[in-house]
């Protein structure tokens, strides 16, 4: 045996192994789940305040609304309308991790 078929022989030895791409995938799909419920598991304590925070104003939510419509129907919906904006973007952020 010549001293490169010897070199070849030990490289061949310590290559690295083949890429397993469908084990690869389910240990990237088990860590998103996981984020997902621990995200989920975050958000559940802010879903409840929320939940009580709305339930403690519901008697103020009919005059409020009266007095935007009848200011202007459109602002009232643009109102709501930037509310529900707002509200997606504090949850995106959240989701992200950015907030």
């Amino acid at each position: 045996m010549t001293p490169d078929q010897k070199l070849q022989t030990l490289f061949a030895e310590a290559a690295p192994p083949n890429r397993d791409y469908a084990f690869e995938a389910e240990v990237a799909r088990r860590i998103a789940r996981r984020r997902a419920v621990f995200s989920v598991a975050a958000m559940t304590p802010w879903a409840i305040v929320s939940a009580c925070a709305l339930w403690g104003v519901r008697p103020l939510l009919p005059s409020l609304g009266d007095g935007l419509a009848a200011v202007n129907p459109i602002a009232a919906a643009l109102v709501g309308a930037l509310a529900l904006v707002a509200g997606a973007g504090a949850v995106t952020r959240r989701l992200e991790g950015r907030g």
